[in-house]
């Protein structure tokens, strides 16, 4: 039941980033804005499939109860769904912002909160007190995310300068609160922990805060806004999927600290080597606030742009790593796999995501909050000499890449990708494209016709292909492609006299 608890979560928290980035495309018109929000509908569509697929697998689970707050999902689904022709066209000028956000409120996310902790509250083995005070939490995270849509509207139409529109807001702050203290009245020790873990106040959001009761109108940009509101919300989201990790883990007194990464898994981390060597107070700590997710192919993570809440960290399968070109198009900048961090600039710094990234090939992922890692890399210093390690390493392939792309030959470029693949792979003979071709073609800086012609010239020289599945007669072939990057991996080096990395 955890696992449907949270999926349901995700999608209430999908749509409220839905709901604040409608908002900000329809105050703004800003074309990024436009193709951020048409990539946050795709993810959600895939995620309410997932979600009203869940019965088929795992309904026997149910009881009578629950199966009947499960068949209240397809309800609230399809009548959301009849009623938003919107997101089927969101390049429609005339929608009422503020009629959309209601939409989103009162026909969804609302509905869909209720139905969460109904279906915890059925399930026997949850303590009472801890569903009240996630119920609260709940409507606290949902307040702020009005707070979000509704303030996007006032800084961009200059609805702060209405004296009703100030107190509306002043009222949503002042619920916010109210849900606080009734969350933290109610909380366990153990949500408790989890909360202190992860919460820290935003102090811009707070002088925002101040000046409206002050009745001061305060000067911000709709887009600051969104970004503030939204790292504030991530944050939320972080605790919100704790809390429900939570709920029927019976509290132990041999431990205080509840890992929610499975044993085999945790394994498979530790031996990265950027968890090496850590303390076991690090270990614990990571663990406890990291969650794994597995992935569809087409997934979105993350935008360009997006506050760089989480540090993703690749159990299996591929990520791509892009930038949107200004007429639609996508550059591929890197292809992550097993063992990789996403977006490793984000480990010491505060910011932005610079780039996008996208499920290539179903994968899965651990995460954890990039503001918990910080604080942890003040206290251990394997972790943070790992880190730099890390970065260092990163950042020679990188350029690695662009320097193969600048100086050499199509044909060249995709001989050094064939080998390094090779080398990877380990199969004799062998290679398997890992990924689609077009996004081959991109990573190596050239069209996909380009990358057909120049991977048919190798035909003469013993190599063959069908589909992702390439066989070439002497290996030998491709060593004429090597550099001493790829030499330092290579297996056959020692045992091949002409190697002239040797």
């Amino acid at each position: 039941m955890n696992q449907l608890l949270t999926l349901l979560c995700q999608s209430i928290h999908a749509f409220q980033k839905e709901r604040g980035s409608l908002c900000l495309y329809l105050s703004t018109k800003d074309e990024y804005s436009l193709e951020k929000l048409q990539q946050i509908i795709k993810t959600n569509d895939l995620l309410i499939e997932e979600i009203l697929q869940f019965a088929q697998h795992e309904g026997k689970k149910f009881n009578a109860d629950q199966r009947k707050s499960y068949d209240k999902l397809q309800h609230i689904y399809t009548n959301f769904s009849n009623k938003a022709q919107f997101r089927q066209n969101t390049q429609q000028k005339e929608i009422d912002i503020l009629q959309a956000s209601s939409l989103y409120t009162y026909s969804l996310i609302v509905h869909l909160g209720y139905v969460l902790i109904e279906l915890a509250l059925f399930d026997k083995r949850n303590i009472p007190a801890e569903i009240s005070a996630l119920s609260n939490y709940i409507n606290w995270k949902e307040r702020i995310g009005r707070e979000r849509a509704l303030g996007i509207v006032g800084f961009a139409f200059n609805e702060f300068d209405s004296e009703q529109f100030r107190r509306d807001f002043k009222i949503l702050i002042s619920e916010q609160s109210i849900n606080k203290r009734s969350f933290l009245a109610l909380a366990s020790e153990r949500q408790r922990k989890a909360f202190e873990g992860c919460f820290i106040i935003n102090t811009d959001i707070e002088e925002v805060h101040k000046k409206m009761e002050a009745d001061e109108v305060p000067q911000v940009n709709a887009k600051n806004w969104y970004d503030m509101l939204t790292e504030k919300m991530e944050m939320m989201h972080v605790i919100e999927l704790a809390l429900i990790k939570q709920l029927n883990n019976q509290p132990s007194n041999e431990s205080p600290i509840q890992c929610s990464i499975p044993q085999q898994d945790q394994s498979v981390i530790l031996d990265f080597p950027f968890f090496r060597n850590l303390s076991q107070s690090t270990v614990n700590e990571l663990f406890r606030l990291s969650n794994i997710k597995s992935y569809k192919k087409g997934s979105l993570l993350f935008l360009e742009g997006e506050p760089a809440s989480r540090i993703y960290v690749i159990l299996c399968g591929w990520v791509k790593i892009y930038k949107s070109t200004a007429d639609g198009n996508e550059t591929v900048e890197q292809m992550l796999s097993t063992g990789n961090l996403v977006i490793e600039s984000s480990i010491f710094t505060n910011d932005k995501y610079y780039s996008s990234a996208q499920i290539s090939n179903e994968a899965k992922l651990m995460s954890f909050p990039s503001s918990i890692y910080r604080n942890l890399l003040n206290k251990d210093l394997a972790l943070a000499l790992n880190s730099l390690k890390y970065l260092s390493q990163t950042s020679r392939s990188y350029l690695s890449q662009i320097d193969n792309n600048r100086l050499k030959s199509s044909k060249e470029r995709v001989g050094w990708f064939l080998l390094k693949q090779f080398i990877e792979q380990k199969n004799p003979n062998t290679i398997l494209l890992p990924y689609e071709k077009t996004i081959i073609a991109s990573l190596l800086d050239m069209k996909p016709e380009t990358f057909s012609r120049s991977l048919k010239s190798f035909k003469n020289r013993g190599l063959s292909s069908e589909k992702h599945q390439i066989q070439i007669k002497d290996i030998k072939m491709l060593c004429h492609y090597c550099d001493e990057n790829l030499s330092t991996h290579c297996q056959f080096k020692n045992n091949h006299s002409e190697c002239r990395f040797k």
